[in-house]
């Protein structure tokens, strides 16, 4: 191997660990937003769910 080729490789190298190390914090960041986003949701189907049955609210019987 002559010297441009291990330079070149060298760079791809260190360009996969930089890649790397710059994407791996942001997805564990992304998962945990998704996570939160999940409980959210799930809260507000709740809320959806008792409101569209009338849980909880007072209506007068009909005859």
């Amino acid at each position: 191997m002559n010297p441009d080729t291990i330079a070149i490789i060298i760079a791809i190298v260190g360009s996969a660990i930089a890649l790397g190390t710059a994407l791996v914090p942001g997805q564990r960041e992304l998962r945990r937003d998704v996570a939160e986003l999940r409980q959210c949701m799930a809260r507000l189907e709740g809320l959806f769910e008792g409101f569209t049955r009338g849980e909880g609210r007072s209506t007068p019987d009909r005859a």
